[in-house]
């Protein structure tokens, strides 16, 4: 196929597609349904991850230092405390490994007091009655249960951790994942499904131009290229104008639900961080859908032979 047929080609496309308006708003309006859909869903989706990452930065292991044994002798002393840190960054699955002084404990304790009351632990005794502690956040929350017993073979440490809540959190995001992906292969599925009709009725209406020209000799090629184009541009189409509606929807519901947000101490992840992955993958599942419904009814008919092909 030489650049002239080529050329003739893609014009065609776009004739088609502005010469069955009707049906290639229908396709668009099909397509905008399905995209607005997954991309208000893949939000909320990122929302509610990015939630649940922020309380599993906060689902940490806390290692208490037992410096000292029941009668006051020293177990550990300052270098022994640096040994236990390395001792923990040196585990497998160790994100952080933060150091808190009992001083620095002692003093955020103090200040969640009413001030007779911290008044009154800081005149009894000077002495400080927390200890030193590292607190450790684990990278995969699936492996929570090894890595606390990993730490608990250290010696002269005690361990407070939350493994009912850790693996809560690891049941919640794989099934978020696995929501999200159900989600989105079935409307893809929807919109390949309804693309594929919505452009078989096209054909149909051009049964007599296609049988002529299979009868003419025309390759497959030939005919089928005018509705790959028209299954592009109604994915283009789709994919730009489903951004802006998802945008729309989104600011909305920020809009509407901030001051609820805030009031938990939350707040929504910024639109415009994954404007340009979304509109990508927009245009993507668009085109994908477009063409590949182009393509599976393009298929049944150029399998056929000229006069057959009026007959359908």
């Amino acid at each position: 196929m030489n650049w002239t047929s080529l050329k003739y080609l893609i014009k065609e496309g776009f004739r088609n597609t502005w010469s069955n308006r009707m049906m290639s708003i229908a396709s668009i309006c099909v397509l905008l349904s399905c995209l607005v859909i997954i991309g208000s869903t893949a939000m909320i989706f990122l929302n509610i991850n990015s939630l649940v990452d922020r309380i599993e930065n906060e689902n940490v292991i806390m290692v208490y230092i037992n410096d000292k044994d029941k009668d006051g002798n020293i177990l550990v002393d300052d270098a022994g405390v640096e040994a236990i840190g390395n001792q923990l960054k040196a585990l497998d699955n160790i994100q952080s490994v933060e150091f808190v002084s009992k001083e620095d404990a002692w003093a955020s304790q103090l200040k969640t007091m009413e001030d007779a009351q911290a008044e009154f632990f800081t005149t009894v005794s000077s002495d400080i009655p927390l200890p030193d502690a590292y607190k450790v956040t684990v990278a995969n929350l699936g492996e929570f249960q090894k890595t606390v017993k990993e730490i608990k073979v250290i010696d002269n440490i005690t361990v407070r951790e939350n493994s009912d809540l850790a693996k809560k959190l690891d049941t919640i995001s794989r099934g978020i994942s696995i929501i999200a992906i159900v989600i989105i292969s079935v409307l893809f599925a929807i919109s390949l499904f309804i693309i594929s009709n919505t452009i078989k009725l096209t054909v149909y209406s051009r049964r007599l131009e296609i049988s002529i020209m299979k009868s003419v000799g025309a390759t497959n090629s030939f005919v089928r290229l005018p509705f790959v184009v028209e299954g592009c541009i109604l994915g283009v189409i789709s994919g730009v104008i489903s951004l802006g509606a998802v945008w729309g929807v989104y600011e909305l519901a920020i809009h509407s639900f901030g001051d609820f947000l805030a009031e938990l101490g939350l707040s929504a992840l910024p639109f415009t961080d994954y404007a340009l992955p979304m509109l990508g993958v927009f245009i993507a599942i668009g085109i994908v859908s477009g063409v590949g419904g182009s393509l599976i009814t393009m298929r049944r008919y150029l399998n056929k032979e000229g006069s057959e092909i009026s007959e359908i």
